[in-house]
């Protein structure tokens, strides 16, 4: 178990952490949120193995390296998985396809400058949810620029 300055270190490290209890309450571990890089690690791990692909998630997230049983690990990682889903709720389609993430990455980087492949799963969607406000504003600055453009040509 971590002291509170500990989980203050992880948390200016990390972000946001998880915490995962066991439902005996014998067992509690911290995660950090995953990247989105680790996210797509997961989904192509997932097609072949998604037994393998939890684990591969809950041990990417995992902040303390312990060895916990196998029951647990599949439970967390469905937990994580569950947070995810959560993060992304406010897009259009659930389920995106893997080329609008690369087009969501694209707007990320484009907007913010940053690498939206480290940036953990809320972040990221945080990330997209501004860029794509941007994105409107901008056209709607430039719909009005072309209105008032072409009202200032045709009037005279």
């Amino acid at each position: 178990m971590l002291d509170e300055i500990t989980i203050q270190n992880l948390k200016e490290k990390h972000g946001s952490l998880l915490k995962i209890t066991s439902d005996d309450q014998l067992v509690t571990v911290y995660c950090k949120k995953p990247s989105f890089n680790t996210f797509l690690n997961y989904q192509n791990i997932y097609k072949d193995n998604p037994h393998e692909a939890i684990l591969f998630l809950f041990k990417e997230c995992l902040l303390e390296k312990e060895n916990y049983n196998d029951e647990f690990m599949l439970s967390s990682g469905n937990s994580i998985v569950e947070i995810i889903k959560k993060d992304s709720e406010f897009i259009i389609d659930a389920t995106p396809q893997k080329d609008e993430f690369k087009k969501s990455a694209a707007l990320i980087r484009y907007a913010f400058q940053v690498d939206p492949y480290q940036l953990s799963m809320d972040e990221f969607y945080k990330l997209l949810e501004e860029a794509l406000w941007l994105q409107k504003h901008n056209e709607k600055r430039m719909e009005n620029t072309l209105m008032t453009a072409f009202a200032q040509t045709f009037s005279n």
